[in-house]
């Protein structure tokens, strides 16, 4: 299977920051999947301010419901750029025909973010 080096998601809900998923299927040349998260537009958060945020990153299994995922806290800013995993999941184990993790040239991502905090600098 052909895959692109890299595609970019929109995950938009209603929020004060848009985000996009960025899914690497080859890796970053580590034989492993590579999944980030990022703001869509990093200008849209004040240049002193942090957002704190708890962040699951999820890759559906569509035929066991044994979905593959990696969570943390991490601040976030307008220079964080991209936030994820280098060494997500194996790219063997992501492309088995036995898991559900890409069936019919398809995969389905989630993203999950909880604000936990917002900081401004004062000065």
């Amino acid at each position: 299977m052909a895959f692109q080096d890299s595609y970019q998601i929109l995950h938009q809900l209603i929020t004060y920051h848009p985000r996009i998923m960025k899914l690497y299927p080859k890796g970053q040349g580590s034989g492993y999947l590579s999944l980030y998260i990022a703001l869509a537009d990093p200008t849209s958060l004040l240049s002193r301010s942090k957002i704190y945020a708890q962040i699951t990153l999820r890759i559906l299994d569509q035929k066991q419901s044994n979905d593959w995922f990696g969570k943390g806290n991490y601040w976030v800013s307008g220079s964080s750029g991209e936030i994820g995993y280098h060494r997500f999941m194996l790219l063997n184990n992501f492309t088995s025909q036995y898991n559900g993790y890409l069936v019919k040239d398809s995969s389905l991502l989630e993203a999950e973010v909880t604000i936990l905090g917002v900081v401004d600098a004062l000065f």
